[in-house]
């Protein structure tokens, strides 16, 4: 993972042309930039200069950017799962954002 500008841009190799790429993954369902490079250096380099792009193009056309994720999520549980969070998130004596927060942390991946 690479940050800048907090975007936040997963990697990957790809064998068949022997480059990585990079990917934002923090901004929305569809990429605003990806870039690739041979090697680190340049896929650090490529990264900053994708958003610089980005953001500069978007500044330009008047168009507002795809803004990094704020942190807030809005959740439909369904009554009963909403009970049992809310039992579970008791019986450890936390308030239910925590609970959740502290299982999305330990099952988040990425």
């Amino acid at each position: 993972m690479m940050e800048y500008k907090g975007y936040v841009a997963a990697v990957e190799y790809d064998n068949s042309v022997e480059l990585l790429h990079g990917e934002v993954v923090n901004a929305g369902p569809y990429p605003v930039v990806t870039f690739e490079a041979a090697d680190v250096e340049g896929l650090k380099r490529e990264f900053r200069a994708s958003i610089d792009d980005y953001l500069a193009w978007c500044e330009e056309e008047g168009v507002e950017p795809q803004r990094p994720f704020s942190g807030k999520l809005n959740l439909r549980l369904g009554a009963e799962l909403h009970r049992r969070v809310a039992a579970s998130a008791a019986q450890q004596k936390v308030s239910i954002n925590t609970w959740i927060k502290s299982v999305l942390e330990e099952q988040a991946t990425l």
